[in-house]
């Protein structure tokens, strides 16, 4: 007797990512022959030659009419109306109005934590990322984020002809409507947002009613889309086709947290691979892709021996260090290597992969990042027809769904400026209440729907292009899965048509938020289902409880 041999999941897809791509690079080089043969011409068209202003008046331009649409239902809803103002200088003293503009939160630099000139260093890690642990260390970046008006703070809306303070009514008596009333822990400069509400005529200040944002785009209208969602596979294998997020593959070494556990990642990856590619251990066979966001190398490490020896290459006028094997450059190609043999693994299984660059692999810093280059992977891209190498941010549609979603950077930057008091008394060493905890990845990437926008922090905080004609972060339709890598612990969480927790996708207008946990620190995927939605977790370890 003969068992039966599993069918590989078969979904179609269409890469999305060209319009990221498009702004992942400068258009022109000012050195080398580039350079020289094309003089004056590129070095005026080199993209940072641009302010970043256009970027946000690009912004504003398209979520304005979103903004303004939502203020003026929210109105209806209430039976209240209120002049749309089309700039801010325009505004009248005393009038309910809707003004329409970019967030600025004006706080005191000394309390603003000095910028790191690299997001690889230890502290700021700790500072993007925060972990439940070395809670009481967290507390001074968190405390310098969160807005403060008794020491100073101002929050402006601001578009191209000038700029106005926000106050909520709430703060001076009056009254604002509980669902949408303004909170500067709630948004971060850079948000495109309208605001109802009148200005003072003493002061000059809005007394603002109520704030609301661009809400998630309208659902993309496909053909193909009802019937790709509701199909089987095919007439042999009558599972829903499945899509594999991981991030946090750490190649290069084992997580640090191993040390202590006595658990080897390397193994955990193995396990992995066995899951996908041997239909015996499990239900591998209905993943019909495999989506790597981010994360798949370790860090570069430099060591004391790498930064000395590089010291004195420098001083002798030398290429090489004396002890190559320390070099951090070395560590970054030996992890190349692996991710790249690995990743192969995968694909000689028949399974297609995507792989999203993060912040620790060698592309560009500035979002969009540009996909890795086809040298440092030899092997996985000699598979032309399964392996794609996508930009940061990733869009496709797979099986007729629409499928977004970033290595996390944009969320967990995001997270630092949307601070929140919890409750409890706990002090740290030096006497001050450690009451202040960062908002969580799932609230996070929520609030980015509701923005609809990928990096609503960029330029000011995340690193981005300055485009001159538009933004690529904004969302132009609606996804049907919306994850981001890279997070400490699974969540998910299904948002319906306004952007409000459901529990079953009824339609096409629903959005499943998923935050893929860091596979280094937790061992553990996500598999999301992509004709229901619903998403399921499977952990990887080698360690007995």
């Amino acid at each position: 007797m003969t068992s039966a041999i599993a069918t590989r999941a078969y979904a179609p897809f269409e890469p999305q990512w060209s319009r990221f791509h498009e702004f992942a690079a400068p258009l022109a080089s000012s050195s080398g022959a580039g350079a020289a043969a094309g003089g004056e011409s590129a070095q005026s068209s080199h993209p940072y030659n641009r302010q970043y202003s256009h970027v946000y008046s690009a912004r504003l331009k398209l979520l304005r009419r979103r903004c303004v649409h939502n203020a003026q239902q929210s109105l209806k809803d209430d039976g209240l109306e209120a002049d749309v103002v089309e700039h801010i200088i325009e505004v009248k003293e005393g009038a309910l109005s809707i003004l329409v503009g970019t967030i600025v939160k004006e706080m005191d630099p000394k309390r603003r934590p000095a910028v790191k000139s690299t997001y690889t260093d230890a502290s700021a890690q700790m500072f993007l990322f925060p972990s439940d642990d070395k809670k009481a260390e967290k507390q001074e970046p968190l405390r310098s984020f969160m807005f403060d008006k008794e020491k100073g703070d101002v929050l402006h809306l601001e578009d191209e002809s000038g700029r106005v303070e926000l106050v909520s009514a709430a703060d001076i008596g009056g009254e604002t409507k509980n669902d949408n009333s303004l909170d500067p822990n709630q948004v971060a400069t850079g948000v495109v947002a309208a605001v109802v509400g009148k200005v003072d005529s003493g002061t000059g200040v809005m007394h603002v009613h109520s704030i609301h944002f661009a809400g998630p785009p309208p659902v993309e209208s496909a053909s193909t889309k009802e019937g790709l969602r509701g199909a089987s596979i095919n007439d042999e294998e009558k599972n829903d086709p499945i899509l594999l997020l991981v991030s946090g593959l750490g190649c290069g070494s084992d997580s640090p947290a191993d040390a202590a556990t006595g658990a080897s990642l390397s193994l955990r990856r193995e396990m992995l691979l066995d899951y996908l590619t041997d239909p015996q251990l499990g239900d591998g066979s209905s993943v019909c892709r495999v989506v790597v966001a981010g994360g798949g190398i370790t860090a570069p490490v430099n060591t004391a021996e790498d930064k000395e020896n590089t010291k004195k290459a420098s001083s002798n006028n030398e290429t090489k260090t004396k002890a190559g094997k320390y070099d951090s450059t070395s560590n970054v190609t030996f992890s190349l290597r692996e991710l790249d043999l690995y990743i192969a693994e995968i694909l000689s299984s028949g399974i297609p992969v995507d792989y999203i660059p993060g912040w620790n692999d060698p592309t560009n810093a500035n979002w969009p990042q540009r996909p890795l280059h086809s040298c440092l992977l030899p092997n996985s891209v000699g598979f032309v027809d399964l392996f794609r190498r996508s930009t940061n941010p990733y869009e496709s549609d797979c099986n007729g769904v629409k499928v977004l979603g970033s290595d996390g950077l944009n969320v967990a930057d995001l997270r630092r400026f949307l601070p929140k008091k919890c409750d409890g008394d706990e002090v740290n060493d030096e006497g001050a209440e450690v009451n202040i905890s960062p908002s969580s990845s799932i609230d996070a990437l929520h609030q980015t729907l509701k923005f609809s926008h990928i990096a609503p922090t960029g330029p000011d905080s995340l690193p981005t292009f300055p485009s001159s004609e538009t933004d690529p972060f904004v969302m132009t339709s609606r996804p049907s899965v919306y994850f981001v890598g890279n997070c400490n612990e699974f969540e998910a969480r299904l948002v319906g048509g306004k952007c409000e927790t459901i529990d079953t996708a009824a339609d096409d207008s629903a959005t499943r938020l998923v935050c893929v946990p860091s596979f280094a620190k937790t061992g553990e995927v996500v598999l999301v289902n992509l004709r229901t939605l619903e998403c399921d977790v499977v952990s990887f370890t080698d360690v007995s409880p």
